[in-house]
């Protein structure tokens, strides 16, 4: 009887995890305005554009973030992003990473120029999607993430990276506009590398899937406020450009048992295709020995691996028939102690 239960269990963890994670098959847009706080025409016509992006757009399939270059609202990532795909002045608004050259006198023209190329990718051919599933603690001050990329057409090469993205709602000043106005998914920083991990390169075959986990902590805003968009970029010539993503809102798990109790973490890990999970460590202090431990759901250790220093600059893998499910990664190294969650398929 006991083991009817837990495999019931197992198979109501199982559905839960595989319906929060069901990948899109849907091609997304992705929509980012270059804009910096100080900015006299962010808040006039820059402020009109973006405002009918989330009026004409609320129900399609379309990521809009807004990227602060400089001032009060930006950081690292929004730098990098600058970095990657240009832009003179703003505002400056790009449609999957192409300024669409949007001016004061030509803002319908532009949506309109937009809503077909979102209607064109609706119908078109989806190579590859995201699925993602974020959930806030009950204080609301970290989150963790599982995200799943599949191919759902074969793929002759290329460089893959997928990259998490949080988002919020900010009140924050605005010039050109009264008071503090509310900045709508305001690019607040990528979870781990700015363009993500690459995790694949060359060809692919339909059906790959490729998973990821993250948790992060010390957030200080509100469940409501906050998106999370995951991208799939493709790498040409040292620049990023969009494949496909997905964007979500974060739910709030229905008890503290809902996950894992893991320490906020720059630890990444993954599955690859062959079933391995893939463990970066150079993120959170490369010069050191480690243990990876992989843990159950039901706190067996059922891997340990030793990495020294030397090997530490370097991607991981453990081999493993590793039973389907939510599994803990932890790296040990003398005092210090870093896991993420990992959903194993």
């Amino acid at each position: 009887m006991r083991n009817v239960i837990l495999l019931a269990f197992s198979l109501v963890l199982m559905s839960v995890c595989a319906e929060a994670q069901e990948v899109s098959k849907k091609n997304w847009t992705l929509v980012h305005e270059r804009t910096a706080d100080w900015c006299p025409f962010c808040g006039t016509w820059g402020w009109k554009m973006k405002d009918s992006i989330f009026t004409r757009f609320a129900n399609d399939n379309v990521i809009f973030m807004a990227v602060h270059h400089s001032g009060g609202l930006s950081n690292t990532t929004t730098m990098e992003f600058g970095n990657n795909f240009g832009g003179l002045g703003q505002p400056v608004f790009f449609v999957d990473g192409v300024d669409i050259d949007v001016t004061s006198g030509n803002i319908n023209q532009k949506l309109d120029e937009t809503e077909l190329e979102v209607d064109f990718k609706s119908t078109a051919s989806v190579l590859a999607g995201v699925g993602l599933d974020a959930k806030m603690s009950e204080t609301q001050d970290s989150m963790w993430i599982n995200a799943k990329v599949e191919f759902l057409s074969d793929v002759t090469g290329g460089d893959y990276y997928f990259g998490l993205y949080l988002l919020e709602d900010v009140t924050h000043q605005q010039a050109s506009q009264p008071g503090t106005p509310l900045h709508k998914q305001v690019l607040r920083q990528s979870i781990g590398p700015v363009f993500g991990e690459r995790f694949h390169t060359g060809a692919l075959t339909q059906g790959s899937v490729f998973n990821f986990s993250k948790k992060i902590g010390l957030l200080n805003g509100k469940r409501k406020d906050y998106k999370l968009a995951g991208i799939i970029w493709t790498k040409v010539n040292n620049k990023y450009l969009f494949f496909n993503g997905n964007m979500v809102a974060p739910a709030t798990p229905a008890s503290s048992g809902d996950v894992a109790n893991v320490e906020p973490s720059n630890l990444t890990a993954y599955q690859n295709e062959g079933g391995q999970i893939m463990v970066r460590l150079n993120e959170i202090n490369p010069a050191a020995d480690y243990t990876i431990m992989v843990t159950d759901m039901a706190g067996r250790v059922v891997r340990t691996r030793q990495v020294s220093a030397t090997e530490a600059n370097a991607i991981i893998s453990i081999d493993g028939n590793f039973e389907a499910g939510i599994h803990v990664v932890t790296a040990v190294s003398g005092s210090k102690k870093h896991s993420t969650r990992l959903m194993v398929y």
